[in-house]
């Protein structure tokens, strides 16, 4: 590649913490480079986007509609961390095959292991290489507000010492979970993001850059139980929320959108019983639901769910009552799916979608099949 890429995504990082936060860097990158608000794909989770962004292709293409898989024939379900799971190859694969130096950082193990096909160099936070704690220390514990910092200064280590061609680079939301955007913990984080990234134009000042996020996040105070809900209609059903993943701390695994899977009842009766649920905005057949937000039919319940604002679904069995309150920062529905986008030697005003990050980069086709 004649210009190295690298790609950085902010996950969780929701508009309002680059709007409240003291972010210099940032700041001048909106008036001086380029800037637009994007959309995430639905569901807003961290595996449905970052298999979009790093393929640079819908749900419908990568086979990726949530963080966990649910099997109805077995009734069991695995999470989805391998890059087994991907039905198209990545960016890093493609340009890895062309002869190119490629790199993938993130602060989370499980991408690492999902998102890592084609990365000649690949490095976890929450799992780092020997040599890289010699070097940069210890990292912090995944549960924190400073691990982001330590995968920071990996990218910056590894753009002065090994200069890859493509780096594809994630942080996690621990924070956003934690804290909202005028906290004070939330407005230390992003200076400290802020600072490294104004380190990092300095380093990679030859690099076309585009910086993004995989979903944004809302304070929650509605908790929805959906299967206890379709039980009192006589309906039997599994509800798979789609943020489901071993990172519990950030979110319990609940949700603003989720899958059901219908074991007894009409998919009518389900659907109406469902509608009628306070905070639940939309409920979608498995078709209509695949065609209105591009998701992979074998993939999905035979119910797609979506909440309001202040929504989320809990798992079958954590309360007792249908329709609890919570105190919860969460994603996954349509509420989460605004996204910032800035651009470094790449004009990003015509993106539409967070997806199209590797296409303005110039590392997929220009036309998405």
């Amino acid at each position: 590649m004649s210009i190295p890429a690298l790609l950085l995504i902010l996950d969780g990082f929701d508009p309002s913490y680059a709007e409240l936060a003291s972010a210099p860097h940032l700041d001048a990158l909106r008036q001086h480079s380029s800037f637009a608000l994007v959309e995430a794909v639905l569901p807003s989770v961290t595996n449905v986007n970052h298999a979009a962004i790093i393929t640079g292709q819908f749900p419908e293409r990568t086979g990726i509609a949530s963080n966990f898989r649910f099997d109805p024939k077995t009734g069991s379900g695995e999470f989805i961390e391998s890059s087994e799971a991907l039905r198209c190859p990545t960016v890093l694969e493609s340009i890895a095959a062309r002869g190119a130096k490629t790199a993938l950082l993130t602060s989370k193990r499980k991408l690492v292991r999902f998102l890592g096909r084609g990365a000649q160099f690949a490095v976890a936070a929450e799992d780092p290489p020997g040599e890289l704690v010699q070097i940069l220390g210890t990292p912090p514990p995944i549960y924190s507000d400073q691990i982001d910092d330590w995968t920071f200064r990996v990218l910056l280590h590894l753009i002065r010492t090994e200069h890859p061609d493509v780096v594809y680079c994630t942080t996690t939301d621990y924070v956003m979970h934690r804290w909202p955007s005028d906290a004070a913990e939330a407005i230390a984080y992003v200076r400290r993001i802020d600072q490294r990234i104004g380190e990092l134009l300095e380093c990679a000042h030859d690099y076309r850059i585009v910086i993004t996020a995989d979903h944004g996040m809302r304070a929650k105070t509605r908790a929805v139980d959906l299967v206890a809900a379709l039980a009192a209609a006589g309906i039997r059903a599994t509800f798979v929320p789609p943020i489901k993943d071993r990172y519990v701390v950030h979110h319990q695994n609940m949700g603003g959108s989720g899958y059901i899977f219908l074991q007894t009842g009409s998919l009518e009766h389900a659907r109406t019983v469902l509608a009628r649920l306070p905070g639940v905005l939309a409920v979608e057949e498995r078709e209509t639901a695949a065609q209105l937000f591009r998701l992979p039919l074998d993939a999905i319940g035979d119910l797609f769910v979506l909440g309001d604002e202040e929504t989320v679904f809990a798992p079958s069995g954590v309360f007792s009552d249908v329709v609890t309150q919570v105190n919860l920062r969460s994603h996954g529905s349509q509420h989460e799916r605004i996204v910032p986008m800035w651009g470094v030697g790449v004009d990003v005003r015509s993106a539409r979608w967070n997806l199209d990050a590797c296409r303005l980069l110039g590392l997929v086709p220009e036309e998405r099949a």
